[in-house]
């Protein structure tokens, strides 16, 4: 696994303030691969562990931490009980997630909610949003053709 620094990860960098070691930068290169997925530690652990790094898993666990409190990562609860993390690259926040009930498929979506959401919440209800997620639950294509044939 390559272990430069590329343009992203110099942009998370200064955005974190953090020394970068090794184990980090192998996470964060593992979650910059993946940029769209979301997931779980021990998927972080197996896709590392594939390309012949050895990082444990208590190493994944601490670096995810340090990284949400730093506010690169984003942790999602889609109902599996696994959380899953996602690498918040510019553009990428408050986008939303459309999870499927039956295969547990997650779908992005943004441009749901109108721009001037957070305007018309503080003018409207005098409450000033800071952040926001939005899960809709319900059937993907392939699972609710499937129940139609059924």
């Amino acid at each position: 696994m390559s272990t430069e620094v590329n343009p992203i990860m110099n942009n998370l960098i200064e955005k974190m303030d953090i020394r970068l070691t090794y184990q980090r930068k192998i996470i964060l290169n593992t979650l910059i691969e993946n940029v769209g997925k979301h997931l779980s530690a021990n998927e972080i652990y197996t896709l590392i562990k594939d390309k012949e790094n050895i990082i444990g898993m208590a190493t994944i666990y601490r670096t995810i931490d340090m990284l949400l409190k730093k506010g690169v990562v984003i942790k999602h609860d889609f109902g599996d009980s696994a959380a899953k993390y996602e690498i918040e690259i510019e553009n990428t926040r408050n986008h939303h997630h459309l999870i499927c009930k039956k295969c547990g498929k997650v779908i992005e979506a943004s441009g749901l909610i109108k721009d001037d959401f957070y305007e018309r919440l503080l003018e409207e209800k005098g409450f000033q949003c800071t952040d926001y997620k939005l899960k809709i639950f319900g059937y993907c294509d392939k699972c609710r053709v499937s129940a139609k044939a059924n």
